[in-house]
């Protein structure tokens, strides 16, 4: 399990399932997320504008980043990295193998959260402007969908087996399910929470979602039957 210590400035590879800590490599300032991709693991280093690319147990090259650096995440079979400018609102998408930019757009009012999906494409949460963003990384970075989410959307997660993306909505205390398979999201079902369901994660074997609720500090198990 890949840790950003963000206090610490530090990335922490825990071992599972015990919990020993098995390394911990010193990246740039405030790292905040973390994608890992074929041997390496992008970092975004949130207050020092940058990306920490690791190989192994050590940093091999920094790049520049969009303004505060914050969700980062990795099409595996795209070979890109997208990394969201938190501060001028944001996306970037990187080559995975060459490091090269292949470009920026614009990622909304406030977005905060991105997951990688089929193809090139990429998942947006773009939680002060209500909406779910949907991005492709070439033949150029563009804009594909623009769903609406109101509720202050924030933690997303996908499901890559069965197609399906899930995204917390903060205000409500509920968690949406959206169908992927086409280009554009198609609602599937909503669900209620814990409070203020922050984080959001699938076990991809099972179907299973994992909610995080900040507000009590407690975790939820969701066992949805296919909608």
């Amino acid at each position: 399990m890949l840790v950003p210590a963000e206090r610490a400035d530090a990335l922490v590879k825990v071992e599972l399932p015990d919990g020993k800590i098995a390394s911990k490599t010193a990246v740039g300032k405030f790292p905040h997320d973390a994608a890992p991709s074929d041997g390496r693991v992008f970092v975004t280093n949130e207050f020092g504008n940058t990306i920490s690319v690791i190989e192994g147990d050590r940093v091999v090259e920094t790049l520049d980043a969009p303004e505060q650096p914050g969700g980062a995440a990795v099409s595996v079979a795209a070979g890109i990295v997208g990394v969201l400018g938190v501060r001028d609102h944001t996306l970037e998408f990187y080559d995975a193998r060459t490091l090269r930019s292949l470009g920026k757009v614009d990622a909304g009012e406030g977005p905060t959260h991105i997951v990688a999906g089929p193809g090139d494409r990429f998942y947006v949460v773009d939680t002060r402007g209500g909406a779910l963003l949907v991005f492709a990384a070439r033949p150029k970075p563009s804009l594909l969908e623009r769903v609406s989410l109101p509720g202050s959307p924030y933690g997303i997660a996908i499901d890559p087996r069965r197609e399906h993306l899930w995204v917390t909505l903060t205000a409500t205390n509920r968690v949406a399910v959206y169908d992927v398979s086409a280009r554009a999201p198609r609602w599937l079902a909503d669900y209620p929470t814990v409070r203020q369901p922050n984080s959001v994660a699938v076990d991809h074997s099972t179907g299973r979602v994992f909610i995080a609720g900040f507000k009590d500090g407690v975790l939820q198990l969701l066992a949805p039957t296919r909608p």
